[in-house]
């Protein structure tokens, strides 16, 4: 082998060597869901066990495995705190597993809101309506079987892009940044919609802690969910920041006196061709769309107390 032969094997092979370890990082960043440890539990939660498929009270402490499953009742919560430091929050009336794979979760009635740290990789779920695929750190899944309907919406953005959400039947796949979400209804995939993200933290108790303000409520929980928590709020906040300053500008609408039919028109309610036709499941995640009398009713109220109308004031001058 001459000596321009010995350079090029030599240069292919260290090609080789650092694409094996580009390879391999990329493996090693991809986290995989080995069991969870029900973190908390507040009345009727059960577990399924996959060698026993039989529904029995579940406890504090209970660890849980591919193919286990947790059942919610009325009035009910169960939180899971998973091996690589993945904090579920799910609500009543919910039916949650974790399939066998790498990251893959599965919801087929209920709520769940879902807090991945950064840098664990990308996360699959799926309900009877919907497929979802995520990079991002907090998203929240609900699905009501009575109505054939899903609802996934998302409160952090990832750098590696935007949530992807897909129907069952694959023909139709949208992304949702942070404050937007859509619903699935009989395989149909609804309009994107923006919710309004400090109503959200202020009302929903499975999103607790990530709010402004709510640091006592991080406190209270272990040093492993605190972590969680954290990492995921540090990432909520850019997105919380930015939907503020825009819901300040529809404060310059007068949306206490006559400026309610414009502003109407302008989030496109009350327009024909423009009603905003929702069927959201009775859940404990109650998502208020921005373009709604509900959303628009809590924009009034958030422009009085924070003193922003349409005059701006004037400066005083002394004589």
């Amino acid at each position: 082998m001459n000596l321009h032969k010995i350079i090029s094997f030599t240069q292919r092979l260290a090609i080789g060597f650092i694409l094996t370890g580009l390879l391999s990082s990329s493996v090693v960043a991809q986290s995989v869901l080995e069991s969870a440890e029900i973190y908390k539990v507040r009345n009727q939660v059960e577990l399924s066990r996959q060698n026993q498929p039989a529904w029995s009270p579940a406890k504090l402490g209970d660890n849980i495995i591919p193919q286990d499953a947790i059942r919610t009742g009325a009035n009910s919560r169960a939180d899971l705190l998973f091996n690589e430091g993945t904090f579920v929050r799910t609500g009543a009336g919910t039916i949650f597993r974790f399939p066998p794979g790498t990251r893959n979760f599965e919801l087929t009635s209920g709520a769940a809101l879902i807090m991945i740290r950064p840098g664990q990789g990308q996360s699959n779920f799926k309900t009877p309506e919907a497929k979802v695929v995520s990079q991002g750190t907090a998203l929240f899944i609900q699905h009501d079987p009575n109505t054939n309907a899903s609802l996934v919406g998302v409160l952090t953005n990832s750098p590696k892009g935007p949530v992807q959400v897909t129907n069952n039947n694959g023909d139709v796949s949208i992304e949702l940044n942070a404050g937007q979400f859509v619903s699935i209804i009989d395989g149909a995939v609804g309009v994107i919609e923006q919710f309004i993200l400090p109503m959200f933290y202020e009302t929903v108790e499975l999103a607790s802690g990530l709010g402004v303000g709510q640091e006592n409520l991080i406190s209270a929980e272990s040093p492993e969910v605190q972590t969680t928590i954290n990492a995921v709020k540090a990432e909520a906040l850019e997105p919380l920041t930015n939907q503020l300053a825009w819901l300040n500008g529809f404060c310059r609408f007068d949306v206490n006196s006559q400026g309610i039919p414009e502003l109407m028109q302008w989030l496109g309610i009350g327009v024909p061709g423009a009603q905003l036709s929702l069927k959201l499941p009775q859940t404990d995640l109650l998502v208020i769309p921005v373009r709604s009398l509900t959303g628009l009713s809590w924009l009034g109220n958030y422009c009085k107390s924070n003193q922003l109308t349409t005059d701006e004031p004037q400066p005083t001058t002394n004589n």
